[in-house]
């Protein structure tokens, strides 16, 4: 997939009305493919500005539907004339109830959306790659699937899930010349961030300290990796889970915030 015929190739983001899912969609966008947005919040979407890119489309998607997924697939191929990358982005910001006040709802809820949905997206969307013989797909995981996180049952479980599931499809479908890729983002500076700080169920400050990075992640650097992951430039990799967290999970966690050199400071006063 090259940057030249990018223009012809059609991604496919869902949860892509706003937010981590929004930039996503339009990093396909500006670099020159054809972009469906689809996301259950039709009224969000049709709002979205998609005037950066080529040839896009809406489209009203509950990932927690299979037959949803089957039919927004079948019309973006109808549409299109063909689908090249799915990015299954939908997801929930699930914070709050230890495991024994966790609801049988709140349980289905979390796991038909972030682990379910994305089965059926992958499926839906891997029917057509294999007949292509082409196809890529990446799954937007977390460091919740890396590690856990108190009150996150039904997140991290299905935010790990995701990672076996791409590599399950890395396998399964290398041989037909379709990849499937996961990435896992830390802290990201998105709508759902803000409301959960608001909410009182994160404290901004002292994530921002424990990022080695000193900072939140940008929306559009998981975008840009999102696309390099589906162009021809990462065709040898296949199956892997990329984290995107500005260091935070190649440290110990001991509540301490990362250390600061302070030969580094020295020559930063120069």
């Amino acid at each position: 997939m090259t940057m030249n015929s990018m223009n012809d190739r059609v991604a496919l983001v869902t949860g892509a009305a706003q937010g981590l899912g929004l930039s996503i969609a339009n990093s396909f966008a500006e670099a020159g493919f054809r972009v469906a947005y689809a996301d259950i919040n039709e009224a969000a979407l049709a709002s979205v500005d998609r005037s950066g890119g080529g040839q896009s489309a809406t489209y009203g998607l509950d990932v927690s539907s299979s037959s949803s997924f089957d039919s927004v697939v079948a019309s973006v191929v109808r549409d299109f004339g063909r689908i090249d990358v799915l990015v299954n982005n939908a997801g929930l910001s699930t914070l709050g109830p230890m495991i024994v006040d966790t609801s049988d709802e709140d349980w289905h809820r979390g796991i038909s959306v972030m682990q379910s949905g994305v089965f059926y997206g992958m499926r839906a969307a891997g029917r057509h790659f294999l007949r292509q013989g082409s196809g890529a797909c990446v799954n937007v995981s977390s460091i919740r699937g890396l590690s856990s996180r108190p009150g996150r049952i039904a997140y991290c479980a299905s935010k790990s899930a995701v990672i076996m599931m791409t590599r399950v499809a890395a396998a399964e479908w290398a041989p037909y010349g379709v990849r499937c890729n996961a990435i896992a983002p830390g802290p990201l500076r998105t709508p759902m961030w803000d409301q959960d700080v608001a909410a009182g169920l994160v404290d901004h400050e002292m994530t921002v300290a424990s990022i080695p990075a000193g900072r939140l992640g940008e929306p559009d650097e998981v975008g840009a990796l999102a696309v390099y992951l589906c162009s021809d430039a990462a065709a040898y990799i296949n199956g892997t889970v990329v984290t995107i967290d500005g260091g935070l999970t190649s440290q110990p966690v001991d509540g301490e915030p990362p250390q600061r050199s302070s030969s580094l400071r020295a020559i930063d006063d120069v």
